[in-house]
């Protein structure tokens, strides 16, 4: 079955585009068919669903060079017609901005809500210790009454558990050298803590897996402006707003969908970070691809 790509008259009023850069815009528009149904393909920041074609495919299916697919890049980007947001790590994000979807029925909403996460914290409740006595006969006699009355019961004395005040000492050492001393953000630490369940292992090893996927994309982004300030936990302030609640969700997903949490989280923690580096560094979303 032969396939269509719809061509808009409103481009062929603008006398400063070529034939070619119609075709390129009909092309992304085309696609933008499908990205609009697709919340994968909405970008939060942005407000607005983009499409993902590289310059490769479109010099490949337009039969021109890489520079010429790069020049019509330019060109729409200077005239509106086109908005880049670029990833050191993935493919650019391609916005259009003068998109206008025809069957608005089918269209999906760029204020869709997403999912509220799950809250994965259980509440902690209080037991009620019931307070049970000997003497529980209202009808026993006053003589009776005196001999239970000079009873003296020893008060039952609880001795701590030696191991499990140490452990939790331990485990406030390690948090309060992550805020203090790494600067990692106080309620972030506090839901690593609250995973650990009292475990100052536990709470190292996700704190050790949080630098490690860090430092893995530190080195990726080396060459991309701004990437050093982007993973700061200091200067990026996005830190303090995101990394419990992605924190929170990482670790769940880790522990629910497989056996050896650790590689999935140091995926997901990669990803995490390798997106705040493309978050903070695409201020000027409308710079020309190199």
């Amino acid at each position: 079955m032969k396939q269509f790509i719809k061509v808009s008259e409103d481009y062929f009023e603008d006398e400063n585009l070529k034939g070619c850069e119609i075709l390129l815009m009909s092309m992304l528009e085309d696609r933008m068919e499908s990205s609009i149904q697709r919340p994968e393909f909405f970008d939060k920041k942005m407000g607005d669903h983009f499409v993902i074609y590289t310059r490769e495919e479109l010099s490949k299916k337009l039969g021109l060079n890489l520079g010429t697919i790069t020049n019509m890049f330019k060109k729409l980007v200077n005239k509106g017609y086109l908005v880049i947001k670029h990833q050191f790590n993935k493919a650019s994000k391609l916005f259009l901005p003068k998109f206008n979807h025809e069957t608005s029925n089918d269209n999906v909403s760029s204020n869709f809500e997403l999912p509220k996460s799950e809250n994965f914290i259980s509440n902690h409740r209080t037991k009620l210790n019931k307070q049970t006595t000997d003497n529980t006969n209202d009808t026993c006699s006053e003589t009776n009454s005196k001999k239970d009355s000079n009873i003296t019961q020893k008060p039952v004395v609880q001795k701590p558990d030696q191991n499990k005040v140490i452990k939790q000492a331990e485990l406030d050492v390690i948090a309060n050298s992550l805020v203090t001393k790494v600067h990692l953000p106080k309620q972030a630490v506090n839901i690593m803590k609250t995973f650990s369940f009292g475990d100052p292992k536990k709470l190292y090893a996700y704190a050790g897996l949080l630098f490690k996927a860090k430092s893995a994309v530190s080195k990726q982004a080396k060459s991309v402006q701004n990437a050093q300030e982007a993973l700061s936990f200091e200067l990026n302030t996005d830190y303090q707003e995101t990394l419990d609640t992605d924190l929170k969700r990482i670790i769940v997903s880790a522990n629910k969908k497989t056996s050896r949490p650790e590689g999935y989280m140091m995926t997901s923690l990669m990803d995490m970070f390798q997106n705040k580096v493309n978050d903070y560094c695409s201020h000027d979303v409308q710079s020309v691809i190199g």
